[in-house]
């Protein structure tokens, strides 16, 4: 009796995780948009006259692209596709001390990298509509620019200080940083009614500096999008 009782829950599994899913052979187009929470590894930035120095946090920034899904088995399925995402990397403000009665105060410090990603994944259903998915990913980096503002502070012996006019300084770093990354993401995909909900995280295999002599930083990235399934 165990064993039919076996086979019968083994039958709806994988009934209910081909129930749902396109015919094999079938192609979609799958346009997204969404989020990308991005950081980078070790990222730690030391001004002159500071103690501590200023620690890297996760950014949240936009990306949109679209996919191209076959169907090739019936639970298995191959993507490929291209998007915008902009990512990098977000700064603690820090305070850097001239003198006892000069300091300067560093805040809304970002460090912006902008690419076209390219990743090819395969998607395999798991569930009805839910897919777990890995594989490669190439990102072209369009543009690199590292910003921040600085207010000059006047500090007076009964403790008051006084904030002089803020600047905003902006600097192209495209030329110190690889034209490449390669990363491999994995996630989950949850599809109703052919809105697609997908969830990535990105381990990049790739420093994102050219000179080997920097510190190594790579780039960490989860990434959230909605998109709509349409078949051809």
């Amino acid at each position: 009796m165990k064993k039919y009782f076996v086979l019968i829950m083994m039958a709806l599994f994988f009934s209910s995780a081909m129930k749902g899913q396109e015919r094999v052979g079938t192609f979609s187009l799958i346009p997204k948009i969404g989020v990308s929470l991005a950081k980078l590894s070790g990222a730690e930035i030391y001004y002159e006259n500071t103690e501590l120095p200023a620690k890297g946090k996760y950014n949240a920034r936009f990306m949109g692209g679209v996919e191209a899904e076959y169907q090739m088995l019936p639970t298995t399925s191959v993507s490929i596709g291209v998007g915008y995402v902009q990512q990098g990397c977000r700064f603690s403000d820090i305070e850097m001390g001239n003198s006892q009665t000069i300091s300067e105060s560093l805040s809304d410090i970002r460090h912006k990298m902008d690419y076209i990603q390219c990743p090819l994944t395969v998607n395999q259903y798991v569930s009805n509509g839910l897919a777990v998915k890995a594989g490669v990913q190439l990102g072209f980096l369009v543009n690199s620019d590292f910003s921040y503002s600085l207010t000059p502070m006047k500090h007076f012996p009964d403790g008051s200080i006084e904030y002089e006019k803020t600047q905003d300084v902006e600097t192209d770093q495209k030329s110190v940083m690889r034209s490449m990354d390669v990363s491999i993401p994995v996630g989950l995909s949850y599809e109703y009614l052919n809105v697609v909900l997908d969830a990535r995280y990105h381990f990049s295999l790739t420093n994102i500096y050219k000179d080997k002599s920097w510190p190594s930083e790579k780039n960490k990235v989860f990434t959230i999008t909605v998109g709509y399934k349409f078949n051809l």
